[in-house]
C-alpha cells in the first residue's frame, strides 16, 4: 500500500509561518499549524513505515523480533553479573533499551528530518513542523511495539503492575515534548552543517555504553556512577523505567528532565527563529 492521498497545502494567508517570517512567535505558530494537519503527517508516517518493511516475509513483526533477540542475548551474557537476578535484569534491559532507542532515534532522525523532505520544502508552503511530526509518528510505532514486547516479557517473568506504574504516562508525554525540539534543532543544524549528523552518530555509540541499559545504575559506584549522574539520558530513562519496575525514580531525575526540556525548547526556538528562513536554500 502506498500513499495515494493528495496533499493540499493550506492557504497562504493561513500560514503565518511563511518562509519570510521570523522570530519565536513564527516558530510556535508553525508548530501549531503543523500539528493541526494531523491526517497529512500521519499518512506520510504510515507510508514510510510500510515502505521500510515492504517485501519482507515477516514485515512489521521484525520490530518485535529484533527487540526480543537483543534483550535475550544481553540477558544471557550479562544477567549473571547483576545482583538483580536474571529476571530483574532482563526487565531492566527490555524497558531501558526501548526507551533509549526512541530517544536516540529522535537525534538521528532529526538530523535528516528536513533534508529527506527537500522536495516538499522547496515546492509547497506547508509548515516545516509537519515533517517533524511525521518523523516522530514514524518512530513512535516501533517504540510502541518494543514497549509492548517488553510488557509481555515483564508479565511472563512475574511482574505485576501497581499504581506507581501510572507515573510512566507523564514521562511519555515529556518524551514527546522533547522529541519535537530535538528534531527541530538538530534538523536545522544538520541542514546547514552536514557534519552534525556524523557527530551525532558517533556520540550515540558512546551514549549507548555510558547510559544504564546494559548495566544497572544502582550497582555502580565511583566514576561510572558520577558520569551517569551528569548524563541526561540516565534521568530520562529513570522517570519512565522506575515506575514500571514499581520503584521511585531518583529524586533529582524529574527536576533535571524538566530543566533540560525548558532549556531545549528555548534553544530550539531561538535557533529556529534565526535559521528557518534559509532552510529551503540549505536542503
Amino acid at each position: 500500500m502506498t500513499l495515494t492521498a493528495t496533499v493540499e497545502a493550506p492557504p497562504r494567508e493561513q500560514v503565518f509561518s511563511a518562509r519570510s517570517a521570523s522570530g519565536p512567535l513564527a516558530v510556535l505558530v508553525d508548530l501549531r499549524d503543523g500539528l493541526a494537519m494531523g491526517p497529512v503527517w500521519r499518512a506520510f508516517a504510515w507510508d514510510e513505515i510500510q515502505n521500510r518493511y515492504r517485501r519482507s516475509t515477516l514485515g512489521l513483526a521484525w520490530i518485535m523480533i529484533s527487540h526480543l533477540i537483543f534483550v535475550g542475548a544481553i540477558s544471557i551474557f550479562f544477567g549473571g553479573f547483576s545482583t538483580a537476578g536474571m529476571a530483574g535484569f532482563t526487565i531492566y534491559v527490555a524497558v531501558g533499551f526501548a526507551v533509549f532507542t526512541f530517544i536516540i532515534g529522535n537525534f538521528v532522525d532529526g538530523c535528516d528530518v528536513f533534508r529527506s523532505s527537500a522536495s516538499w520544502i522547496k515546492s509547497t508552503s506547508m509548515p516545516y513542523s509537519i515533517y517533524i511530526y511525521k518523523s516522530i509518528a514514524r518512530s513512535l510505532f516501533p517504540f510502541a511495539v518494543q514497549l509492548a514486547s517488553s510488557l509481555v516479557i515483564m508479565v511472563a517473568l512475574g511482574w505485576r503492575p501497581t499504581w506507581t506504574a501510572l507515573m510512566a504516562i507523564p514521562a511519555l508525554a515529556i518524551f514527546l515534548l522533547n522529541a519535537v525540539w530535538i528534531q527541530l534543532f538538530f534538523g536545522l543544524l544538520a541542514a546547514r552543517w552536514r557534519d552534525i549528523s556524523h557527530l551525532v552518530s558517533a556520540l550515540t555509540r558512546v551514549l549507548f555504553f555510558t547510559t544504564p541499559i546494559l548495566w544497572v545504575y544502582e550497582e555502580r559506584a565511583g566514576l561510572v556512577k558520577r558520569f551517569a549522574d551528569i548524563n541526561p539520558l540516565t534521568h530520562f530513562l529513570s522517570i519512565f523505567r522506575a515506575p514500571l519496575l514499581n520503584t521511585e525514580p531518583s529524586p533529582v531525575s524529574w527536576p533535571i528532565v524538566i530543566g533540560w526540556t525548558i532549556f531545549g525548547w528555548v534553544l530550539a526556538c531561538a535557533a529556529a527563529s534565526v535559521m528557518r528562513r534559509r532552510l529551503p536554500f540549505w536542503v
